[in-house]
């Protein structure tokens, strides 16, 4: 059989190296391979179908000059099924080689977060992004290793169609400059913190920042500050911008509707909550106003002019140097004072004093929690008695309920078995003991009516307006509270107590020698 198409005339192409040419009666065969020498092609003219190459006679060919592991078979009896049906091929890749692959150059892993010019804004649920987070930082110590310096990698050789090794390229070393804060290691394969802050990587030079200061407003240009270290505003925090510190928040100006958290100490000029403003810390707060906001502080509490309609809850003691306490709820372990104490509005003001409030707080929710089971267990109880007592409806309708009562019976177990868990936890909940725990309230100027007071088991209202300075303690034998000669906070009301109970014992004692003289 002669094939249709016409003979085609054979070029070899520049640059290219002919490993074999063959030429027969029946066809014309041509294998070349590029300068790389990674591919050889296949090139065929047939003249006669029925006696052009077999496989097994072009592998032998191959095998003759060199090529056998980077055949492609399946392309080799693709190419002679072809040549059998009188089909010219041409530039048809029946052998691959592997190309080398180049060294991975020298490079930095860093092994703590750095801050970013750059930043990835997530959407929430809603598709909305926050353009708040806008930065984010790592706190490093002294001596911590920040970074590991990777030497260049050895790239891996390729391979010839005739197996011959291609070399490849080694990788380039890291140029790494050591800024302020970092030391390299002597044998350069690791970064070390010489202090604490921050690290900045610019791609060339590693540095530690050991504050974060901002020296304007918190607002859109800055973002949400979010800095293991010490962070100073020298402006005002503007609302919806929040700050986290691990070691300490200064604010010179005025802060809005806002979250400040710290394990360190804070202190701003003042804040104004709005009812939403948050401050959580770990060492002392200073402040010159509070208006609506909720503290948390594992510290000393100090305002210089006013706490009003406040949630303050401290594990030291509150003090309002100058000024007053008004409205909201103010808590404190170590005692309270302020000059003045509550609102000519007769506005409630709570007072709660010898109180750890992360004990208390935990117990209010635990006792919260087994109300709310108790509460649903009940109703569910009372939906399912007539529930079960629905029978001989429309099958529809009975499956409806009774895939209803399975969901309430199932809804019912989890809350039975959260009830078992709260309930065990009550029963275990006990209270550490607080030796600086101090119930006692001292009023320098006034204790306006209104102000509610609780002291270890005795709540009080003022009903009347007393004037100070005073200090309030719990009366331990009669109930109530005690209005004392004032003392400071450093006296405790335990031991106020104890001489007060010795000198009412003393005065009968007194009374009866007088009478028997």
């Amino acid at each position: 059989m002669i094939a249709s198409s016409a003979p085609q005339q054979q070029k070899a192409e520049i640059g290219v190296k002919i490993l074999a040419e063959k030429k027969t009666p029946a066809y014309i065969l041509r294998l070349q391979m590029g300068e790389s020498q990674l591919e050889l092609h296949a090139f065929i003219t047939v003249f006669d179908a029925e006696n052009t190459i077999a496989p097994s006679e072009l592998i032998e060919l191959l095998a003759e000059h060199g090529v056998k592991d980077s055949l492609d078979l399946e392309e080799v009896a693709r190419f002679c099924s072809k040549a059998a049906m009188g089909i010219n091929q041409e530039e048809i890749r029946i052998a691959t080689g592997a190309e080398p692959t180049p060294g991975k150059d020298g490079w930095l892993e860093l092994t703590v977060k750095t801050s970013s010019d750059d930043t990835d804004f997530e959407e929430d649920d809603k598709g909305n992004v926050d353009l708040r987070n806008i930065q984010s930082f790592t706190n490093v110590e002294v001596g911590q290793q920040i970074g590991i310096i990777h030497p260049p990698e050895y790239g891996v050789p390729g391979t010839t169609v005739h197996g011959e090794q291609i070399p490849a390229l080694e990788g380039q070393p890291l140029e790494l400059t050591a800024g302020d804060g970092v030391e390299l290691s002597p044998d350069g394969t690791s970064a070390i913190a010489t202090s604490a802050g921050r690290v900045v990587f610019d791609g060339h030079t590693l540095a530690v920042a050991e504050e974060f200061i901002v020296s304007g407003d918190v607002d859109f240009s800055v973002g949400n500050i979010d800095f293991n270290g010490i962070v100073e505003i020298k402006g005002d925090v503007l609302d919806d911008f929040n700050i986290r510190s691990s070691k300490g928040i200064k604010i010179s100006g005025a802060v809005g509707a806002c979250h400040l958290e710290s394990d360190g100490p804070i202190e701003i000029g003042s804040m104004a909550g709005l009812g939403n403003g948050l401050i959580r810390c770990r060492g002392d707060l200073r402040a010159n106003y509070l208006n609506q906001v909720r503290v948390e502080c594992w510290g000393n509490v100090s305002v210089a002019h006013e706490i009003r309609n406040c949630s303050v809850k401290s594990t030291q003691a509150v003090v309002v140097e100058r000024g007053t306490i008004s409205g909201g709820e103010t808590v404190a372990l170590d005692g309270i004072e302020a000059r003045n104490l509550g609102a000519a509005s007769g506005v409630k003001t709570r007072l709660t004093a010898g109180v750890y409030f992360p004990e208390a707080d935990r117990l209010t929710t635990l006792r919260q929690q087994q109300r709310n089971c108790n509460l649903q267990i009940q109703r569910i109880g009372s939906a399912l008695g007539p529930l079960g007592k629905r029978k001989n409806l429309r099958k529809a309708l009975q499956e409806a309920i009774e895939l209803r009562v399975s969901l309430l019976t199932r809804r019912k177990a989890n809350l039975e078995a959260e009830k078992k868990r709260v309930d065990s936890e009550l029963e275990s909940f006990k209270a550490e003991e607080h030796p600086s725990a101090n119930p006692k309230v001292n009023a320098l100027g006034s204790l306006m009516e209104g102000v509610v007071i609780s002291l270890g088991e005795s709540t009080e209202e003022i009903k009347h307006q007393l004037t100070g300075p005073i200090s309030v303690i719990e009366n331990s034998t009669a109930g109530g509270l005690r209005f004392l000669e004032y003392s400071p906070l450093h006296v405790m009301a335990a031991d106020i107590e104890e001489e007060t109970l010795n000198a009412e014992e003393e005065v009968p004692d007194e009374e009866q020698n007088s009478a028997t003289d």
